[in-house]
């Protein structure tokens, strides 16, 4: 086979499935593309310079396997074992969330909330941090450091091996724990020997924010593999937010003087994590900020 039969057997094959009949796969091209690449170990621009080339019956076979498996849905990311995140590529599996370009408006509003005079007394927190994805960027971007949790020892794994590959483990300490738990441990034997090492922090929160209706009624790949752990929190699905703000504000002597949250939020909740934030902290004036398709997706607040 081909790399150009390869690409026309695969395509087929994904955009009709013989047991469903027509396939509700966004892109089935592009997703036969990323898929053969990875077997082959090239780029994607490779494949249409050598679409004469052969692949080897061990190629050939790798490939049958992939398509077989995003046939049933299974998302490309979990296939070949990774995904890109702000221009970096992190290892993913199906006990973390795959990263979303939505999240990246998340990671930018971090960066610039790091940004004032007190920068190099401060510190990012990363709370359910998965992959690791926004922990390793903030760390990479900032050279900051970082402390990572995340409920799961498995996230935590990854969320480790993904801040060796980005060269950033000396700035990314992962540990597991529920929300700021392990933070709150971490500054308060900080503060009780340098008192004035970190005066601010800016924590960072992509925590499950889905309701059950909404991931049944979503898309295959988010329900069938993606952890429902990391996706559900509630029947209005914010159960997990209700609970990170109560710990914040039962620590939040303990925290820094100057503290930033950012949350990423479902659109639709808008006024409800507005009402949430200031049911805890009456003093703070939440800001709503969109992502990069032009949704609310962002809740930045001074607490």
């Amino acid at each position: 086979m081909l790399v150009m039969e390869a690409l026309q057997w695969a395509n087929d094959i994904l955009k009709t499935r013989p047991d469903h009949g027509q396939s509700n796969l966004d892109s089935p091209m592009l997703d036969v593309e990323v898929l053969l690449a990875a077997v082959l170990d090239v780029g994607k621009p490779w494949l249409f310079t050598h679409l004469d080339c052969p692949l080897t019956p061990k190629q050939e076979e790798r490939f049958h396997t992939f398509i077989r498996r995003r046939a049933a849905f299974e998302p490309v990311a979990y296939i070949v074992g990774s995904k890109e995140f702000y221009k970096r590529r992190f290892q993913v599996n199906r006990f973390v969330l795959i990263p979303r370009p939505a999240t990246e408006s998340l990671v930018e509003h971090a960066l610039s909330a790091a940004s004032g005079p007190e920068r190099d007394q401060t510190v990012f927190a990363d709370i359910g941090t998965g992959s690791g994805a926004i922990a390793v960027t903030l760390a990479a971007e900032s050279r900051l450091p970082v402390f990572a949790t995340d409920i799961s020892r498995q996230a935590v794994a990854i969320a480790k091996t993904n801040a060796t590959e980005h060269r950033v483990d000396d700035l990314v300490d992962v540990r597991q724990g529920n929300l700021i738990e392990p933070v709150v441990r971490v500054l308060t034997s900080v503060s009780s020997t340098h008192p004035d090492a970190i005066r601010r922090l800016v924590l960072c929160a992509n925590l499950p924010y889905l309701t059950h209706f909404q991931v049944e009624t979503g898309q295959r790949e988010v329900r069938d593999f993606e952890p429902r752990e990391a996706l559900v929190a509630g029947q209005d699905g914010l159960d997990a937010y209700w609970d990170l703000f109560r710990q914040l504000k039962k620590h939040r002597q303990t925290l820094p003087k100057s503290l930033g949250v950012l949350i990423e939020i479902d659109p639709s909740q808008r006024q409800a994590v507005t009402d949430l934030i200031c049911h805890d902290f009456t003093y703070a004036q939440p800001t709503v900020h969109k992502d990069l398709d032009g949704f609310d997706r962002i809740v930045a607040s001074e607490l």
